[in-house]
């Protein structure tokens, strides 16, 4: 599914940047930025897999980072496509 992306701002009439992870790609129109999720088309930026989601998991916290945060409870994972920096 594609959407209107968030976290971005116009640059020019072709060009956008996006600020949803450090790499703050700038991209032309019709190029997609270094995840290769993210695509500029006609000056506004899309996402091109809203709600694709391509893994799920039920984890105990403690196999995350968050480990402290609720101790003994689980936590709920999904993944998609794209770069994760």
């Amino acid at each position: 599914m594609i959407k209107e992306a968030l976290l971005w701002e116009k640059l020019d009439s072709q060009k956008v940047h996006c600020y949803l992870c450090a790499h703050e790609c700038k991209i032309s129109e019709s190029k997609y930025g270094i995840c290769g999720v993210r695509q500029n088309r006609r000056g506004i930026l899309y996402t091109t897999i809203y709600a694709d989601v391509i893994a799920s998991h039920i984890d105990p916290i403690e196999k995350k980072p968050m480990y402290h945060f609720l101790p003994g409870s689980q936590s709920f994972s999904i993944a998609t496509i794209g770069c994760n920096f």
